[in-house]
């Protein structure tokens, strides 16, 4: 599935308006009818972090496969905590699904602990122990390559860069058992993911399950983009006039 002819191309990066490219997140911002960004108001904020970094991770031959998503992106602007542990969570059992089957109780029991707080209030000391838990955990040891290990070795250390005074108990518990999944798979991951192209092709589907997982949280039912949506949606819009 490809974007019509008369719109922008889909393309790595972040461009104008007037570029004839566009990432996968300024062609939502675009035919939401938004202000043309790559961070339209319009997409869960989380969603559209992945669908950023899987549009500049994949190949321009392999660019298509997010096409079927961007009528899915816009749409999501639904938020909680609870929500948002859920999605955290859901990334989990991706990584998680990742890793030789007898190495994965660490990683389950994290993920266990992290719903058990969906729907319970917590105090910054719970979100502190989260931190904690997930900061403390040890990288598991294998035989994968130096740049397989580092790859889950960074993604384990995003915790810090979540913190903020509105994270909440139920979040961080998703973010400490994403972190522990990512520890455990950087000595059992059977993927390729030092690949970036090969990554990346996974990400689109993993993207669609974030997604799956946001509509059976909130009850949306969003709305595919057929030809004649897409048509009717550019033409509501001057950003969106034929290049």
């Amino acid at each position: 599935m490809t974007t019509p002819d008369f719109l922008p191309t889909l393309s790595s990066g972040s461009h104008d308006a007037e570029q004839g490219e566009a990432c996968v997140m300024e062609y939502v911002s675009m035919l939401a009818g938004e202000e043309w960004s790559d961070r339209p108001e319009c997409t869960h904020p989380l969603l559209a972090h992945e669908a950023r970094t899987t549009n500049d991770l994949l190949r321009d031959g392999d660019r298509p496969r997010l096409v079927p998503l961007i009528g899915r992106l816009f749409g999501t602007t639904d938020d909680s905590p609870g929500l948002r542990a859920r999605l955290r969570i859901a990334q989990a059992r991706q990584v998680v699904a990742l890793v030789e089957p007898s190495a994965r109780s660490r990683a389950l029991v994290a993920i266990e602990l992290a719903e058990s707080w969906i729907g319970r209030d917590g105090t910054d000391d719970d979100v502190r122990d989260a931190f904690s838990s997930a900061m403390t955990a040890p990288l598991s040891t294998g035989d994968l390559d130096p740049e397989h290990v580092d790859f889950h070795a960074g993604m384990s250390r995003m915790f810090p860069f979540a913190l903020s005074p509105e994270l909440e108990a139920a979040e961080a518990y998703g973010l400490a058992a994403l972190v522990v999944a990512h520890r455990v798979a950087a000595g059992e991951c059977r993927a390729d993911c030092a690949n970036g192209p090969a990554r990346a092709r996974r990400m689109v589907k993993d993207l669609g399950g974030l997604i799956d997982v946001y509509d059976q949280v909130t009850g949306r039912t969003a709305t595919d983009l057929t030809a004649d949506v897409w048509s009717e949606l550019a033409d509501a819009q001057p950003s969106a006039a034929p290049v």
